[in-house]
């Protein structure tokens, strides 16, 4: 059990196989069968710790209030959560099970083993939000939301922090996530003050510093997803579309140009990529999964790509040029109707998109060639999320109290940086809809809606002027 916990780890589940963990103790394959009957019957013990430790940390949940008190006790238990899941690192990036999964273990058809835990989360938080509004998200929903962002909210810093982590940083994300989430559940009574209008974009310093912003029109016509006027496209149905002019840029990742004749092919091999990139990740699939998933010979695949990194990039610029270009569209939001056409159309593109931008979070800093366009990426988010008109809070500092009184119960917020803003954001409308919705289908796309709605209504853009209710926005007075 423990080298098999060390190699989860160390590897992860798909990285892990039983030869690695007999090997790992010093015996054979046979000894490992003794007792287990695949590495799935280990993984699935540490799985359901898990499950009894967050059941545990939600029933001391206390009952949540409005104002600083209680945005301070939410956060302590919020950065809790966060420890025990650090606890159970093996196992929460792959939490909750799939029902396909989980049947493996018996052989036979079962019940989503996630269900059980999920189900007792929900129904300990009624008494817990008696006093918050959560716009009609159901418990279960939100137990799922908190749970998968908080996690890969971590795996998000983790691998971001490689390169460029702050010693902080764990108690910046806590403190924006716990902001984004307290102010979902209370928004402020009085609206604030809101433009509809598109958020001007000056090409001076963001309040970042100077933020070097990418050429979109240039990442389009390299990434075969340009209009026929040459501008950007966020969610066409032909995202797969290769220039075949002589004067086009060769895409990204490819050995020639596309021609009309040779586009239905490319096409066939790349959705035979994202798929084998779905089941193994980026490094655990090789090129010969994907000719065997796409049914093409040899040849043909190397007609176009050197190796999978090659097709990998090119998934990725097409995606860049979505994530971009939709970002951009979130500072011309301004009502919680504009806010729920754009998370309808997001979740398009994290349907297209979401492996390779789960690929990205987990495995982009293994693919140093990726690492220019990652950059690019991750700076234009940040600038994006500066110009976002509600700060955010963050690192709480406490108020002044007497030598002698009690710990402080309030705090003044700070705000969060963009860099804390980008990871969160990345997280809420990435990796949550991906794991929860895509990955493992454990909520219905109409129930991620609704849940993101709540969040980037009231946590992110400070939109209290409606009711979010089954993913749509309603008056409050008039219910339309």
């Amino acid at each position: 059990m423990a080298a098999a916990r060390r190699l989860f780890v160390e590897r992860g589940y798909h990285g892990t196989s039983v030869q690695a963990v007999a090997e790992a103790t010093g015996r054979s394959d046979a000894a490992f069968y003794q007792y287990f009957r695949g590495k799935l019957e280990v993984f699935r013990i540490f799985f359901e710790e898990l499950g009894v430790d967050l059941v545990d940390h939600f029933q001391r949940l206390p009952v949540l209030s409005a104002g600083p008190a209680g945005f301070v006790v939410f956060r302590a238990w919020l950065g809790e959560l966060g420890a025990v899941l650090r606890r159970h690192s093996p196992v929460f990036a792959e939490w909750p099970l799939s029902t396909a999964e989980a049947a493996l273990v018996d052989n036979a058809s079962v019940d989503n083993p996630s269900e059980e835990y999920l189900q007792v989360l929900a129904a300990s938080l009624p008494p817990r939000l008696a006093r918050a509004d959560t716009g009609g998200v159901d418990t279960r929903v939100l137990s799922v939301a908190v749970i998968c962002i908080v996690e890969w909210t971590h795996i998000v810093s983790d691998a971001r922090g490689k390169i460029a982590r702050h010693p902080d940083e764990d108690e910046a994300l806590h403190d924006a996530l716990a902001g984004m989430i307290h102010r979902s559940f209370f928004p402020a009574p009085e609206p604030a003050p809101r433009s509809c209008g598109p958020t001007p974009r000056s090409p001076g310093p963001s309040p970042a510093g100077l933020v070097p912003r990418p050429d979109l029109a240039a990442l389009a016509r390299a990434a075969g997803v340009v209009g026929p006027t040459g501008t950007a496209r966020t969610a066409g149905p032909s995202s797969g579309e290769v220039p075949a002019q002589r004067d086009a840029p060769l895409p990204p990742g490819l050995r020639r140009s596309v021609t009309g004749r040779g586009r239905s092919t490319v096409e066939t091999i790349t959705e035979a990529a994202v798929a084998a990139f779905e089941q193994r990740g980026l490094a655990g699939t090789s090129v010969n999964d994907i000719i065997a998933r796409s049914g093409v010979a040899h040849g043909t695949f190397y007609r176009y790509w050197a190796d999978r990194t090659a097709i990998f990039t090119t998934l990725a610029h097409r995606a860049a040029v979505h994530i971009c270009d939709h970002f951009d569209a979130l500072l011309a939001v301004g009502t919680v109707d504009e806010l729920t056409r754009w998370l309808d159309d997001w979740l398009r593109i994290v349907e297209r998109h979401g492996t390779v931008f789960h690929i990205w979070t987990c495995e982009i800093l293994d693919n140093p060639p990726l690492w220019p366009l990652a950059r690019a990426v991750r700076l234009h988010l940040e600038d994006v999320a500066a110009r976002l008109p509600t700060p955010w809070p963050t690192a709480t500092t406490p108020t002044a109290a007497p030598p002698t009184t009690a710990p402080p119960t309030t705090a003044t917020p700070a705000t969060a940086t963009p860099a804390t803003m980008t990871i969160v954001l990345w997280t809420v409308l990435t990796e949550f809809p991906y794991n929860a919705w895509l990955r493992h289908p454990v909520l219905t796309r109409e129930q991620v809606l609704h849940c993101l709605t709540l969040l980037m209504a009231r946590g992110v853009l400070g939109l209290r002027d409606a009711t979010v209710t089954s993913g749509r926005a309603e008056h409050p007075r008039t219910g339309r």
